[in-house]
């Protein structure tokens, strides 16, 4: 139930608004019960981070060979971030809270990588570039950045004091993107996302095929 509660209090305010003694309030207990009980905020961080990576199901049997495996972890992992933006913060670590749900969603992509048969340090790689693709598109999403790529402010076009930086003869390809003159792009972020896992799988499967492993 404590942590049940702190992964709604954490959903909703955010890692900021999780105090002890806000957490100790919606629990109707005192602040120094809490901490008798869970020990210290690491703790509860864990255990708050290993219940919601639970929340994720093993892929279903249409989800066959390593690319389908890998696309299913990409979404079940974007998704968890969707429900739980504190999340990120917590798994975006150098040493991040280690529990079951963290080695199960870890155990599930590199057994899927794995398939290549690459080797130890090439398979580490490939991991993390998936992970910080994923984990990186995951951040601009829930930053103030998505309103200024795809939000309210994209939609007013870009300020004329920044217009003239996308002078077509100095900056043309900017100006391909950005041109002032023309609708702002829409992002599909989940598009977005299935889209950039595609390409960084494609360049795993041609790599192996050109070395021939």
């Amino acid at each position: 139930m404590i942590t049940r509660t702190a992964v709604t209090l954490a959903d909703h305010a955010g890692l900021e608004g999780l105090t002890m003694r806000r957490l100790a309030a919606e629990l109707g207990v005192t602040t120094a019960a809490l901490y008798r009980h869970i020990g210290d905020r690491d703790r509860l961080l864990a255990s708050m981070t290993d219940l919601v990576l639970t929340e994720t199901p093993p892929s279903p049997p249409d989800q066959a060979g390593w690319r389908a495996r890998m696309r299913y972890e990409a979404q079940q992992e974007w998704q968890l971030y969707r429900r739980h933006p504190w999340l990120l913060a917590v798994l975006a670590r150098i040493r991040p809270p280690l529990g079951q749900g963290l080695f199960d969603a870890l155990e599930r992509a590199f057994a899927a990588l794995d398939e290549l048969e690459l080797p130890r340090t090439r398979l580490m790689s490939a991991y993390l570039g998936y992970s910080a693709l994923v984990q990186g598109l995951a951040l601009l999403w829930s930053s103030e950045r998505l309103d200024r790529i795809g939000g309210a402010e994209a939609a007013a076009g870009i300020p004329a004091e920044l217009a003239e930086l996308l002078d077509p003869r100095i900056r043309p390809s900017l100006h391909k993107v950005f041109d002032p003159a023309a609708p702002p792009p829409e992002l599909d972020f989940d598009e977005l996302l299935a889209d950039a896992v595609d390409m960084l799988l494609d360049g795993l499967a041609v790599r192996r095929t050109a070395a021939g492993e």
